[in-house]
C-alpha cells in the first residue's frame, strides 16, 4: 500500500468486517473498535514491519492495544493482513475460538499483547523495546504495574 486510496479502502474494509463479527456476536463494543480503524490501516498498511507468514519474527514491529476492548478491529486488520483467514472472525467471543473479547497473545495469531482493561497495556510497550536477554527476565509484569498513575 503507498497511497492515501489504498489506506482508506483497508480502513474500510476493516470496518465491514468488524461490524459484521459484532453483528453476528449482537453485542460488543462497536464505538470502541470503530475509533482506531485509521489508525490500526495507518500502522498495519503502511508503516510498521510485519510479516504474517512468521508471526513471531523477531526483527518485527510490536502492536500493543492497551484499549484491549476494541479488540474486533484488531482482529479484523490481523485477518485482512493475512495472519488467519477471514472467515474465522465469526467466530469471535465464541467458546473455544482464538478470538477472545480481548486481545490474548496466546490464543490469537498477531496479537502481541494480551490486554483488556483501559491502560492496561500502557507501559507494556517499554517493556518490548528492551533487549531480549532482559524481556526474557522480567517476570510477575501485572495489570497493577502497567497502569498510568
Amino acid at each position: 500500500m503507498n497511497e492515501l486510496a489504498d489506506v482508506t479502502r483497508f480502513a474500510r474494509d476493516i470496518r465491514v468486517e468488524t461490524l459484521k463479527a459484532l453483528t453476528q456476536l449482537g453485542f460488543g463494543h462497536y464505538g470502541g473498535s470503530m475509533s482506531v480503524v485509521e489508525t490500526l490501516a495507518v500502522l498495519y498498511g503502511e508503516v510498521m514491519n510485519i510479516d504474517p507468514g512468521d508471526p513471531d519474527w523477531s526483527e518485527r514491529d510490536y502492536f500493543v492495544l492497551s484499549k484491549g476492548h476494541a479488540g474486533p478491529a484488531l482482529y479484523s486488520t490481523l485477518a485482512l493482513k493475512g495472519y488467519f483467514p477471514v472467515e474465522q472472525l465469526a467466530t469471535l467471543n465464541e467458546n473455544g475460538t482464538s478470538l477472545p473479547s480481548h486481545p490474548d497473545r496466546l490464543k490469537t495469531r498477531g496479537v502481541d499483547a494480551t490486554t483488556g482493561s483501559l491502560g492496561q497495556g500502557f507501559r507494556l510497550p517499554q517493556v518490548l523495546r528492551c533487549p531480549t536477554s532482559w524481556r526474557n527476565a522480567v517476570t510477575g509484569y501485572s495489570a497493577s504495574s502497567a497502569t498510568a498513575s
